[in-house]
């Protein structure tokens, strides 16, 4: 589901967090900052291993003390140059608007298969918007009724002309030291061991998964998920809890669980 960092000091941010972020979001990365001679830079592309986001992000680091980045994890849309963010909102002699999105799915048609969510609402929405007054970007009004349009996704602006970013839906976010990251999931680490096998059907359907959720809630009785259930368990589940069990990865913005269910589903019937 993506992930932006907002690094307001740029040299905190330590590879090893950015390779686990791109271990999760391995579809693309971009940057966009104002550098040292206030020039707005956007710069983007579709690493082939680590050390390529690592060289790209040290020519960058040193041209500024703020930077956005992005990780983008691929819901929507190819895989390519052009649905990796970040995207230009606004550009004209004297201005330019760039964005960062994080999220499930925007709030608007998909016309071209090819692109993303993010080039649609940026193209259909945001870009006739700015096109009319630039400056609406910086209206509290306005960014509070992008709020309540993405739900709880996130967008990043920055706006060479104030030299600021915007971040809406902040809250939905967290701060680590002065840095910015749009999820806090990119960073949950699968547990080694004990694992569950999934040999409900037959001996041959032994898929491995792990998980970590916090408790959740339904119909007033608590569940408790911080062990790891046998099949025996995981078998027994009725279609209500099922049900509960994918809402809560939905509500608690931790849906690594079900895209490793389906990952590992989609290796045993290649299998």
């Amino acid at each position: 589901m993506c992930l932006i960092i907002l690094a307001n000091d740029i040299q905190s941010i330590n590879y090893k967090d950015l390779e686990i972020a791109y271990n999760r979001n391995s579809n693309g990365f971009g940057v966009m900052y104002i550098n040292k001679k206030d020039q707005f830079i956007s710069d983007k592309f579709v690493p082939n291993n680590f050390t390529e986001v690592k060289n790209f992000f040290n020519l960058h680091k040193n041209e500024t003390d703020r930077m956005a980045i992005h990780f983008r994890y691929t819901t929507e849309g190819k895989t390519n140059r052009k649905n990796c963010h970040p995207f230009i909102s606004y550009q004209d002699d004297k201005r330019t608007i760039g964005l960062m999105h994080n999220g499930a799915r925007l709030p608007i048609p998909l016309i071209h298969k090819n692109c993303s969510d993010t080039w649609h609402y940026n193209e259909h929405y945001l870009k006739p918007v700015l096109k009319q007054n630039p400056n609406v970007i910086l209206n509290q009004d306005y960014q509070k009724e992008l709020e309540q349009h993405i739900n709880q996704d996130k967008f990043l602006f920055l706006d060479s002309k104030t030299k600021k970013f915007i971040i809406i839906n902040e809250n939905e976010g967290n701060y680590r030291g002065a840095n910015w990251f749009s999820n806090d999931y990119w960073n949950i680490q699968k547990l080694s061991s004990p694992k569950i096998s999934y040999a409900k059907y037959n001996d041959q359907f032994d898929l491995n998964y792990n998980y970590d959720l916090e408790e959740w809630n339904d119909h007033n009785q608590q569940y408790d998920y911080n062990f790891i259930p046998t099949n025996e368990e995981i078998a027994n589940w009725s279609e209500l809890e099922i049900e509960c069990f994918v809402d809560q990865c939905i509500e608690s913005d931790c849906t690594y669980p079900l895209v490793d269910i389906i990952s590992d589903y989609k290796k045993y019937l290649k299998a």
